[in-house]
């Protein structure tokens, strides 16, 4: 099997939702990646948090794409 035709398959699609998932709550939680730093001053946008809830998005797109797709 080609590693063009198993990127198209469910398992991979449900993979990298999985990973992106996992991903979107470490970026999530300060305390897992050691955002002590960025946290110097409070501030109203925070580039990190908007990662990982773009992570988490594209984790639901990938897992309902996985679910529906024949």
């Amino acid at each position: 099997m080609e590693t063009n035709n198993w990127l198209k398959t469910k398992k991979a699609t449900g993979l990298f939702a999985v990973i992106a998932f996992i991903g979107g709550f470490f970026f999530l939680n300060q305390g897992i990646t050691g955002n002590t730093i960025s946290n110097e001053s409070i501030s109203a946008f925070n580039p990190v948090f908007l990662v990982g809830m773009l992570l988490i998005f594209c984790s639901v797109v990938l897992a309902i794409y996985a679910v529906k797709k024949k």
